[in-house]
């Protein structure tokens, strides 16, 4: 792992200089292990010797704690009589830092002063007590003290600092400095609670997770995948502190490892109070309220790892075992307990309570825990098999996106519940692509008490169909019911607000959100997963609307509370989700740590196919940012990936392979990708008008009365702002360009806002308006857009600008066979291009368009 450099602790550095600065004798630096004592010692060390004072390194171990005078040795001067009394030596130490003397005061670190021999600990003294030098003395926490480190925190002369542990800033700080690519939000939080601000700790960590493979980078994302074995020097200090335990208080300890927090009263009932007690007194664990229940924890996450890798499995099991026994002895009254109690049973390897362990399945599935739902659904069909087991398991098997396994495990029988048919209507529009089938199992359950699930589903259904007008439809038959159940409103008024806000209707979008939201928050507890629909539909409304400043604020407000709740998973489609908006804005660089975050983390979890959309959107910000072979290559792992995207996602796919055309150059085959994805947009109008802007972004004819027909229908600033930038790239309208780009500006779309700007600043230019143009001079931020690229081209004619940007990277002989055109046409264009732009070379202008190949 590479050096790491010295973060979050410039206010403590402050302290020791201004102590020395003040005079004072010394400064003692306490804190526990590993929370960077000899760290700051060094840095202060460091500042005052680049500041013209001499210093010297006190290192006290605990090998030459036996060994008088073993600290402090090499400060005696060459040639010392080894013979010579302590009294002599410490004399002569003394003389030896007297001569360190000059305009400023020497300086000596102590480290690990609990660990001085009592000879060194004098001779410190001394020094202490003639003031020969400033003392920077370090303490672990807990460890008993020299008389002399003593005297010091008693001397009020001296200065002393208990060192906290580092801030959540600092750490963040380390990891990207030694996991470069980023970490996964999850996988970040993970490490920052178990390492609990200590910066120790979390260099084992990494360096354990990095060596044994529990630390991954996939899509160029660090994630931290599997259980990991705690190792290293950390684990070491921190394991002493286990070691010499009674077997009582050892058996607490397991007990924890295997299932901390525990309730104390389930403790008391299977180790007894007085183990309790001394586990508590040795400050390996804490007892706190949590509610109406007291729970007791480990002092310290890494507490837990160390006692959990020294714990062989058959012992584990049997711990596990018991505490199945004692949560199944009483009654499950809080959420998690069920949870908890399918997990130590199985855990145990002895399921007693098979219907405990599906419950605890689905609670896993509301927690977006797909891998250990699975496990439990796998364990409670093998204990009591039958359909609703079979059924289980099939609906989770199918969320993991393995729709041929989950239609091997789904009974035949014909649904006898509007759930039943749920099941079975998903496994055949994701499992099978078939959405009329799918439709035909929704109506046989027409009549039953709750049939307004399947209404609810057939909502969503439609909405991924790309059916808007009906899903919307489909959701208020279930929100005019006023007898639907809450699960069936929440999953209509997701859907629905989502189908609303594409179709441009930003009132009922908000109204229909509300009414979801409003039955969400009642049923957080038991439906965790209602909250993020919602707010997956309200994002996906506002992507429809325009307005991205929304859009992407409840994306990442969804993604900093997921990564910190109790579903790390739920996390990794609001990620996605901000993705998708930064690629809308041209955030190219922070979509595209967005989106691989989500499919590294949906990859084995994809229930909609959204990894597809999210590989999309990868190919269109690489695009954007010019980078071209990234961009063929999203789109390579798109085509590769298994199953239909689903007709919700198509117009966005569309769009960004004609975007990746176009940074090839190709942009004849991007207009007609294009126009051919606004014909195919159905009924996803917000998305049709952008189609349609995007040929007239290619420099391409757009279908001018056809956005002004949208603009009408969808009757939302960012329709009309579209349709005017079209006319405005068309008629050459200055004026209007700029209106356009303040409200693409306002409503978030910092690209099409630039562009705009752009265009209007050289028609102002032509114009003859050079002030005005100054006005709407931009920077490109790194984009590579026609529009933009156009700055540097703008002299060209469309058939030399494509000519000139296919040339960059293809022979003329390709171009000719891409164009359509003979070579000498190709090499009529290029020349005067060339000549347009000053330039002599393809290398010439490859360098004049700012690109690598």
């Amino acid at each position: 792992m590479p050096e790491w450099p010295f973060v979050g602790r410039a206010a403590e550095l402050g302290g020791v200089l201004a102590s020395f600065s003040a005079g004072r004798p010394a400064i003692v630096v306490c804190g526990a292990v590993g929370v960077g004592k000899t760290r700051l010692a060094r840095a202060a060390m460091d500042r005052l010797v680049a500041d013209g004072s001499h210093a010297e390194w006190v290192a006290a171990t605990q090998s030459a704690a036996s060994i008088p005078l073993g600290a402090v040795a090499h400060l005696l001067p060459a040639g010392q009589p080894a013979a010579t009394g302590l009294l002599a030596l410490m004399r002569s130490i003394a003389a030896t830092v007297a001569g360190w003397g000059g305009e400023r005061r020497p300086v000596i670190a102590v480290d690990d002063a609990h660990l001085l021999d009592p000879a060194s600990a004098a001779t410190i003294g001394h020094l202490l007590a003639r003031r020969l030098a400033f003392l920077v003395v370090t303490v672990r926490d807990g460890e008993p003290l020299a008389d002399v480190v003593a005297a010091m925190l008693d001397d009020g002369d001296a200065a002393s600092m208990d060192l906290p542990t580092l801030p959540p800033e600092a750490i963040d700080e380390l990891l990207d400095h030694s996991l470069p690519g980023g970490v996964e939000g999850p996988s970040r939080r993970w490490l920052h609670r178990t390492a609990a601000g200590n910066p120790l700790a979390l260099r084992e960590l990494l360096r354990g997770g990095l060596a044994d493979g529990t630390m991954r980078q996939r899509y160029g994302v660090w994630r931290w995948e599997r259980p990991h074995r705690a190792t290293g020097r950390v684990s070491e200090l921190a394991a002493s502190r286990l070691r010499g335990l009674d077997r009582a208080t050892s058996f607490v300890l397991e007990l924890l490892a295997c299932g901390e927090p525990l309730p104390v009263a389930m403790l008391e009932s299977l180790a007894g109070a007085a183990p309790i007690a001394d586990a508590e007194r040795s400050g390996l664990v804490s007892v706190e309220h949590s509610g109406a229940r007291v729970q007791a924890r480990f002092a310290h996450p890494i507490y837990r790892e160390i006692v959990l890798s020294g714990l062989a499995l058959s012992r584990a099991r049997d711990r596990w075992r018991r505490l199945a026994a004692a949560a199944l002895a009483g009654p499950l009254r809080r959420l998690d307990d069920t949870l908890r109690a399918a997990m130590w049973q199985v855990d145990g390897g002895c399921v007693t309570r098979a219907e405990v362990v599906g419950a605890g399945a689905r609670q896993a599935i509301g927690r977006a825990d797909l891998a250990l739902a699975e496990r439990l659904a796998r364990a409670a069909r093998e204990a009591a098999p039958g359909d609703d087991a079979d059924r289980l398991l099939a609906q989770i098997l199918m969320y993991r996106g393995r729709g041929d396994e989950a239609t091997a495990v789904l009974p035949a029988s014909r649904p006898t519940s509007a759930a039943d048919a749920v099941t079975h209507a998903e496994l055949l529009y994701w499992g099978q692509g078939d959405v009329a089938g799918a439709e035909r199992i929704l109506d046989l359950v027409s009549g039953e008490p709750d049939a307004e699930l399947a209404d609810a589903e057939r909502s969503w259904l439609l909405l991924f169909d790309a059916r808007c007008s009906e899903a919307l439809a489909a959701a208020r038959r279930v929100l005019d019911r006023p007898d639907a159940g809450d699960q069936a409103v929440i999953w209509a008024a997701a859907a629905g607000s989502a189908a609303a806000g594409l179709l441009g209707r930003a009132s009922d979008a908000a109204a229909v959100h509300e009414r979801g939201m409003t039955a969400a928050r009642a049923r957080e507890a038991d439906l965790p997963w209602g909250t993020i629909e919602m707010g997956y539909g309200g994002t996906l409304a506002h992507l429809g609307i325009g307005d991205l400043n929304v859009a992407w604020a409840l994306a990442d407000a969804g993604y900093r509370a997921a990564v910190g709740g109790p579903a790390p998973l739920m996390a990794a489609g609001w990620v996605g989700f901000r993705g998708l908006v930064e690629v809308a804005q041209g955030r190219c660089r922070a979509a595209s740590a967005s989106l691989r975050e989500a499919v590294a983390a949906l990859e084995d979890n994809d229930t909609f196919r959204f990894v597809q959309w999210c590989l999309g959107g990868l190919a269109g910000a690489a695009a954007l940012a010019g980078d071209t072979a990234a961009a063929r290559s999203w789109l390579e792992q798109l085509a590769a990936r298994p199953g239909a995207s689903p007709p919700l996602y198509e117009p966005w796919l569309d769009r960004w392979r004609s975007w990746v055309l176009a940074a090839e150059g190709a942009i004849s085959e991007a207009v007609e990708t294009t126009r051919r994805a606004a014909r195919l947009a159905g009924d996803l109008p917000a998305q049709e008008a952008l189609a349609w802007y995007d040929v007239a972004r290619f420099g391409g004819s757009t279908d001018l009365e056809r956005l002004d027909h949208l603009a009408g229908a969808l009757r939302t600033p960012f329709a009309a702002a579209l349709a005017a930038a079209a006319r405005g790239l068309d008629a050459g309208d200055a004026d209007g360009l700029a209106a356009a780009a303040r409200t693409f500006a306002r409503l978030g779309h910092d690209l099409l806002a630039a562009e705009a700007h752009a265009a209007a600043g050289r028609t102002y230019r032509r114009d003859g308006r050079p002030a005005l143009a100054a006005l709407h001079a931009v920077d490109a931020d790194g984009w590579r857009t026609p529009l933009l690229v156009d700055a540097t081209t703008g002299e060209l004619t469309r058939r030399e600008r494509e000519v000139a940007l296919l040339a960059v990277a293809h022979s003329s002989r390709e171009v000719a066979r891409r164009l359509g055109l003979s070579v000498r046409t190709v090499d009529n264009y290029l020349g005067r291009a060339f000549s347009k732009l000053a330039v002599s070379s393809r290398a010439e202008l490859r360098a004049l368009l700012g690109r690598d190949s």
